[in-house]
């Protein structure tokens, strides 16, 4: 099934790791001395409709900025705080030896997958992105369109770039806001799910190693 079919993958989570649990944003957050408390805030603000999603984007690398965030300093905390989870980089080396279609659709940081997948395994990637000048300080940022609910919908117009039906999708993620693209992928996985919520979704989960994606008999690869 790996011919001919889209898998579109989370990252935060699920494709990367941290010893502690901690995501990109908490690290970065907390390297540049944000309150806990506040971002723990400004998540229920955002939860709870007060904030948009591009809003809360601009508040935390607003906040890097006004520290004086460099590049370097960013990819110091990326590449020694975060990591492929086990078997990620072989599994999608392997995907697209076989000729599937790969996608990230996350909301995570462009940077992120800069550092940790150097090959750019990726056909299609829709995640947050910044830049910086040429001191390396960060001059502007973007968030992206696709996160919570939007997963989906960055799912469905991947596939008709692809000229692929949904059934021809498998979506693989580990948190609450994988939730609406699972329903809509043809196949969803959940990856170490952080959630019950999350197993109740997928189609199917997995621990461990994300070489047992290759190991699904549902996806025939």
């Amino acid at each position: 099934m790996a011919d001919s079919t889209l898998f579109a993958f989370d990252v935060d989570g699920t494709l990367i790791g941290s010893r502690d649990g901690r995501v990109v944003w908490q690290l970065l957050n907390q390297h540049f001395g944000s309150d806990p408390e506040e971002d723990g805030k400004l998540w229920r603000a955002y939860i709870a409709g007060e904030i948009t999603y591009a809003q809360w984007v601009d508040l935390d690398v607003g906040r890097w900025q006004k520290a004086h965030a460099t590049r370097a300093q960013l990819v110091e905390v990326i590449a020694r705080d975060l990591f492929p989870v086990p078997g990620a980089l072989e599994t999608l080396r392997t995907l697209k030896q076989r000729g599937a279609r790969l996608a990230v659709i996350s909301g995570t940081l462009d940077l992120t997958l800069e550092i940790h997948f150097p090959e750019s395994p990726f056909d299609r990637v829709f995640t947050n992105l910044i830049w910086f000048d040429a001191a390396g300080q960060i001059a502007g940022w973007e968030a992206t369109a696709y996160d919570m609910d939007g997963k989906a919908l960055a799912l469905g117009k991947l596939a008709e770039e692809a000229g692929l039906p949904l059934s021809r999708t498998v979506y693989v993620g580990d948190n609450i806001n994988d939730i609406e693209a699972m329903g809509a992928a043809g196949f969803s996985v959940a990856f170490e799910p952080k959630d019950p919520s999350v197993s109740e979704a997928a189609s199917v989960t997995i621990e461990g190693d994300m070489r047992r994606l290759l190991e699904l008999p549902e996806l025939v690869i």
